[in-house]
């Protein structure tokens, strides 16, 4: 079981706020989260059971992620088994703001440079001083690259 102090909190209380609720539910792999917004019912989040038992830094990066979609996703883009080529670019466009939204949420500028000044250079050591994947970090490095 995940230690209490490995739990997003952060990131619980920000869906708290938001009046999003959080439900935990027995997904079927790879499913791993899921972002609801129903018009007339709460926002809701679904995570999965599995998550409690992965490295804080994983299950912190899946719920930004599901929390950026409240924040960016308009109309309903979750993935469905058969749809056309527009609904696969709704899907992937707000897959990619979602993303975005946590990555810089996560990683924010000034806390970044403030790291690599201070000498944090390795993608590892950033990882765990920021509490993310190597995979979001990477993400992030890479909204920089696109914008320079």
């Amino acid at each position: 079981m995940q230690r209490s102090d490995e739990m997003p909190l952060e990131l619980l209380a920000l869906a708290q706020k938001e009046g999003i609720r959080i439900e935990w539910w027995n997904f079927s792999p790879p499913l791993e989260a899921i972002y609801w917004d129903i018009p007339g019912l709460p926002p809701i989040i679904s995570l999965s059971y599995v998550l409690r038992q992965s490295p804080g830094a994983y299950f912190r990066c899946v719920l930004a992620e599901e929390l950026g979609h409240h924040f960016t996703t308009t109309g309903n883009a979750l993935p469905r088994n058969f749809f056309s080529i527009k609904n696969r670019l709704e899907v992937a466009n707000a897959e990619y703001h979602a993303l975005r939204w946590a990555a810089l949420y996560l990683i924010p500028e000034e806390q970044l440079a403030a790291a690599l000044t201070g000498g944090i250079t390795e993608r590892k050591q950033l990882a765990a001083w920021f509490r993310v994947t190597e995979a979001m970090l990477e993400f992030r490095l890479k909204l920089i690259r696109d914008n320079a």
